[in-house]
């Protein structure tokens, strides 16, 4: 009687193990699922991804246009600042011969 006690408490240890084994199966079971879950939500990403990469070059290549313009602009005003500065001494060197030429020299 004693062996068919043993026997029942090992089919019974058994039993419980194979209960937990497919617990942890189960469980892993369901976090694939909410993995699979997950990928099929972003599998629009590389789309998006693919998108911002060209509207972001489009925006690189509007700012290269716009810095260029600005620097022409900025180098014309540069010119103009430079011609007004210099126009008084070149009328006054344009003066300075005309009275050296009115004078006689």
């Amino acid at each position: 009687m004693s062996e068919d006690h043993s026997m029942t408490l090992a089919v019974g240890r058994m039993e419980g193990q194979l209960r937990e084994v497919v617990h942890t199966v189960n469980n892993l079971a369901q976090k694939f699922e909410d993995l699979m879950r997950s990928v099929d939500k972003s599998a629009h990403l590389p789309t998006l991804v693919a998108e911002n990469k060209a509207e972001l070059a489009a925006l690189d290549a509007r700012v290269k246009i716009l810095e260029a313009s600005e620097n022409r602009r900025v180098g014309a005003f540069g010119l103009g600042g430079w011609i007004m500065k210099t126009l008084p001494y070149l009328a006054s060197i344009g003066m300075g011969g005309l009275i050296v030429k009115l004078i006689g020299g």
